[in-house]
């Protein structure tokens, strides 16, 4: 079973350049792109390092690139230290709140591990390749760290569902027998080997038991390892998927007539302002000044010349039109790129008033443009990591073995990423929260009283990025302290009675007491002698 991923009667090598034949047209395609946008994603059939890269005439299309991948990946794996996946039971089952615990702390340990690693640079890598060339395939090591592997390093085979069946992929190992640099090969892949390292082939066919299997041959065909996968370590991406094609496209080739016609308009743009910025000076040939007295004069000196004999020829004065249309075109072209790849600055009008929501409309708009790709990748490239880091912590120890069996296709365990297109439209999302708790304050008292708070502040809190659970109080929280505050103030309210019940008493049993000691016999009079001499003399 372990020879399922060789070739029947021909080596890996064969097999590998038989289907990058098949897709000189792709690869060329991305190739002219990067030229123009980035063009070390995609650098030249038999580039090296001593070669030089072109350098495209406009940095719009560099620069949307950049900003599009940073945002992606920001709504990928966001900033906020909280995994971007949870664990839940499968079949829409929930989970008892001890259940629950479990399966968050499992969760923030499975992404502790990702992210003690290179996973930022390297997904950021991948999204770039993705937006310029359309397709890139990830890797995650043993080790947790992730390699990135470019398209033109490895080939695939997808069935009509558009599954990959056959992954042939490069790598490069350091050899004990180095060649001489003089004797260093260009292959037809577009592989420069390096001095001191060998290519090696590597082969994986998935079988009928979704099990991947896996060999490794040198360029002559001799076997170096084989083995199998339970759980596979690649992610080979695609932006957009097309039907019956084995590769995808790019995010740059929907709009390679804009970010075409940008780079010859600005290489014109260019070319022009260079040559109208040139000027002659001239002396006229019928004059009197000579020419050469003009040339060996220096800076103040006296000479003999006539104003009329010279004068400065200069093609701006005739180009300016045709450089101000240059220019025009060019900023329009800019507009329509950076709206493609959401830089809002670019979609936004210039005038003195810009309210917020017009900005922020303009953003929602621009979000829309990455429609279902966005989302297919999000699941595409984080659930195959996720689920291969819990199986090599598994091997390692790292978490029970008895949950490995619960991860499994028949387990009890899912995997559902939290993070996608809806992460992109946070800020956004933010403000429509906002507005709606403005309106519901502005409703009669009925009406309130039948909105959800508990769910708008676990809405509200999300949208800011953080944990629901750690601010927001459930319903039980809450009718406990309502109890607690209601057995407290009944305390108090008994208090105060028995307080002002014992009160009561004392003043009457004080009032009772002195009553009775007025009436006693000769107590009248004393209190009568007393007040008298109170009174002031001649007092009436």
């Amino acid at each position: 079973m372990s020879n399922l991923a060789a070739v029947p009667g021909d080596t890996i090598q064969n097999r590998f350049l038989e289907l990058d034949m098949r897709r000189n047209s792709k690869l060329e395609r991305a190739r002219e792109i990067a030229s123009i946008t980035i063009p070390n994603l995609m650098p030249p059939q038999n580039w090296s390092e001593q070669f030089e890269l072109t350098q495209p005439y406009s940095s719009v299309a560099g620069r949307g690139i950049t900003n599009l991948a940073s945002r992606m990946l920001s709504a990928l794996i966001p900033l906020n230290d909280l995994p971007f996946f949870k664990f839940v039971l499968k079949q829409g089952e929930e989970a008892p709140p001890d259940a629950q615990v479990l399966l968050e702390a499992l969760s923030f340990q499975v992404y502790e591990k990702l992210s003690s690693k290179n996973i930022r640079d390297s997904f950021f890598q991948a999204l770039q390749s993705l937006l310029v060339v359309g397709d890139v395939a990830v890797k995650l090591q043993d080790d947790y760290t992730f390699r990135t592997i470019r398209n033109d390093h490895y080939v695939v085979i997808r069935d009509v569902v558009g599954d990959l069946i056959e992954f042939i992929h490069l790598e490069f190992v350091p050899d004990e027998t180095p060649l001489p640099y003089e004797s260093q090969q260009i292959y037809d892949a577009g592989v420069w080997e390096r001095q001191g390292f060998k290519t090696i082939y590597c082969r994986y066919v998935q079988g009928e038991d979704d099990v991947w299997y896996a060999r490794k041959e040198d360029k002559e065909g001799n076997l170096i390892e084989d083995g199998q996968y339970e759980v596979f370590p690649y992610a080979v991406l695609r932006w957009n998927t097309m039907p019956s094609e084995n590769y995808g496209r790019a995010k740059c080739e929907e709009i390679y007539g804009d970010i075409k016609t940008l780079e010859v308009y600005t290489r014109s743009l260019l070319e022009s302002m260079a040559a109208a910025s040139t000027f002659f000076m001239c002396v006229s040939p019928t004059g009197v000044t000579e020419l050469t007295d003009l040339a060996s004069a220096q800076n103040g000196q006296w000479i003999a010349a006539r104003k009329e004999d010279t004068y400065v020829i200069s093609p701006a004065d005739t180009m300016n039109p045709q450089i101000q249309q240059t220019m025009a075109a060019v900023e329009m072209m800019r507009r329509e790129v950076s709206e493609a790849f959401l830089m809002t600055a670019g979609g936004i009008r210039q005038a003195e008033r810009v309210t917020a929501t017009e900005v922020r409309m303009v953003g929602q708009e621009l979000e829309n443009v990455l429609g279902g790709a966005y989302s297919a990748i999000a699941r595409d490239l984080l659930v195959p990591m996720v689920q291969r880091c819990v199986y090599n912590m598994v091997s390692d120890g790292d978490i029970d073995e008895e949950l490995e069996r619960e991860f499994a296709s028949d387990g009890k365990i899912g995997l559902d990423i939290i993070t996608g297109l809806q992460a992109l439209s946070q800020d956004s999302n933010l403000q429509k929260l906002m507005q709606m708790g403005e309106m519901v304050r502005n409703l009669p008292e009925q009406a309130a009283a039948m909105f959800k708070w508990e769910e708008y502040g676990k809405s509200l809190i999300s949208a800011l990025g953080f944990d629901a659970r750690n601010w927001v109080k459930s319903e039980e929280e809450l009718q406990a302290e309502q109890q607690a505050q209601m057995q407290q103030q009944s305390q108090m309210e008994i208090q105060g009675a028995v307080g002002q019940g014992a009160a009561q008493g004392v003043g009457q049993a004080v009032g009772e007491g002195i009553g009775q000691m007025a009436q006693a016999p000769g107590m009248q009079s004393m209190i009568t002698e007393g007040m008298q001499s109170m009174m002031p003399p001649g007092g009436g």
